[in-house]
């Protein structure tokens, strides 16, 4: 009986974590960071998007994709001062949503 289970277990090992959605990575991106990164920043501290990186869309989170892994999850100085704190396991996914390709709809 083991034997037969052997080979599904072995299968099973090499298939890894599902890949990271868009809308995964979106509801990270509302939460973490559209305060201040959005056409119309809610936090009033920044009137305007720092640096100009606006997410608010599908195409805008796309064009920033490389700027979100490293800011969230290489070095960390993105949410600024963590005020929104964003957890390990968010940063985590985000940037395997680029390192997937950061596919958008």
């Amino acid at each position: 009986m083991r034997i037969l289970l052997l080979p599904i277990a072995i299968a099973c090992m090499s298939c890894g974590p599902k890949p990271v959605t868009y809308a995964e990575a979106r509801a990270i991106v509302n939460r973490r960071c559209l305060e201040c990164h959005a056409e119309k920043p809610t936090n009033r501290a920044f009137p305007v998007a720092p640096q100009g990186v606006r997410l608010d869309t599908a195409s805008e989170m796309k064009q920033y994709a490389e700027r979100i892994e490293v800011t969230a999850s290489v070095d960390y100085s993105m949410p600024l001062a963590n005020m929104t704190a964003m957890t390990e396991d968010e940063r985590k996914l985000l940037r395997r949503w680029v390192d997937e390709g950061a596919k958008v709809p």
